[in-house]
């Protein structure tokens, strides 16, 4: 099973047997494989287990000191697992409803919570927000695509480039290109076939296929050792270019 299709992982955090129960069947039944504890310590066991955890659920008052507690515990975990704190603030002396409502997210959110949701809520929305921070969590622990040719290595999704572990700073054009070229190593190709596939057909059509020879330039000076005489991206003569 893929990481896509896997089931997303949940952790309900709450001292309330009753809600534990009433929520874990509810999570359940929406899709989630769900886990729960009461407090910190087991918290940190659970988080403790690598990949164990998609999710951080905390249910109960969003002001209280044990659920700011698990919050600020929460953010300083270098896991980056998200948590949302569900529930309602405690009748409180003093400010209305709505502004005791206001101050509890408030108090939640500045702790460490990256969602808060009030009662009175519907189970759909309560369940669409646990996906969207799941997912969240999940896209951001896929691995970046890594191109690579000799002393170059290009992280696509970070646009990032180095070379020799030093980083090399390109403009998009470039990046592209080199992008390409890495991955479609050892091939050679034509200047008119790299404005076709880099700069699109359309934008192609306008401009000078010397385009290309500026960008391949510039290219090496950023990335060969003598970009005098090139190793990494070659000149075949009279066919065009190649990368390994």
């Amino acid at each position: 099973m893929t990481q896509q299709q896997r089931p997303l992982r949940l952790l309900l955090v709450t001292t309330d047997p009753e809600r534990t129960t009433r929520l874990c069947s509810a999570l359940r039944d929406g899709g989630f494989l769900v886990a729960a504890c009461d407090g910190r310590d087991s918290l940190q066991q659970h988080l403790a287990v690598p990949g164990g955890v998609d999710l951080v659920v905390v249910s109960g008052d969003p002001g209280s000191s044990w659920v700011l507690d698990i919050c600020r515990f929460q953010s300083g975990q270098a896991a980056g697992v998200p948590l949302l704190v569900i529930g309602s603030p405690a009748s409180r002396q003093g400010p209305s409803q709505a502004i005791q409502a206001e101050e509890a997210r408030v108090q939640a959110l500045e702790a460490g919570a990256d969602d808060v949701l009030l009662e009175p809520y519907g189970l759909p929305e309560c369940l669409a927000r646990c996906r969207a921070l799941a997912r969240r969590r999940q896209l951001s622990c896929q691995p970046s695509t890594v191109l690579s040719c000799g002393p170059v290595e290009m992280l696509v999704e970070e646009h990032e480039v180095t070379c020799n572990g030093n980083p090399v700073l390109l403009s998009p054009r470039e990046f592209r290109l080199l992008q390409f070229l890495l991955q479609n190593q050892g091939r050679v190709w034509h200047r008119e076939e790299l404005l076709s596939r880099v700069w699109g057909e359309w934008e192609a059509l306008d401009l000078d296929p010397k385009t290309v020879d500026v960008h391949i330039h510039w290219l090496r000076l950023k990335l060969e050792a003598d970009p005098a005489r090139p190793t990494l991206i070659t000149t075949e003569r009279g066919r065009g270019y190649r990368l390994g």
